[in-house]
């Protein structure tokens, strides 16, 4: 169905739901997947420094992009560098860039409230992007339905 995905990956700790779901989209041979970190960047004082460092983004990437090989899905990958407030600009430059059919952001890092007040990247891509969005959920039902058997199972 869909032929290019673009998934946006923050952490390798978080990267499983999106990967997860592009899984589930991908079809093998057919789909063309382009992974993409973001290695922010922020100005302090006269420089700019980032978050973390090119080894620890570029093992973000190859993570991601080797999970989607073994799965059996043609997957490349890029880290790019975005201003903090600018990520979602870089999201969908990279997905005009990519041609991309279909774009999936991992589960969002902030509450509801903190989103309302603040914003989101999520939001911002969703609101602005031209191709549609898929956005992982914030829990995983298989651990909704582990603690929901485990509770059954200890109350008999």
């Amino acid at each position: 169905m869909f032929s290019r995905i673009l998934v946006a990956v923050h952490s390798f700790a978080d990267s499983d739901p999106a990967l997860t779901l592009v899984q589930r989209m991908a079809t093998a041979g057919q789909t063309e997947v382009q992974v993409l970190h973001l290695r922010e960047r922020e100005l302090s004082g006269y420089s700019w420094y980032s978050r973390e460092t090119g080894d620890q983004a570029s093992f973000v990437a190859e993570a991601a992009i080797f999970k989607l090989r073994m799965a059996g899905i043609s997957a490349a990958g890029e880290v790019r560098y975005a201003i903090v407030d600018r990520v979602a600009e870089a999201i969908l430059r990279e997905a005009a860039e990519f041609e991309a059919d279909l774009i999936v952001l991992g589960r969002p890092r902030r509450g509801e409230l903190a989103t309302r007040l603040l914003g989101s990247v999520t939001m911002r891509v969703l609101r602005r992007s031209s191709c549609p969005v898929l956005v992982s959920s914030r829990r995983e039902p298989w651990r909704e339905e582990t603690t929901a058997a485990g509770a059954r199972g200890s109350a008999s």
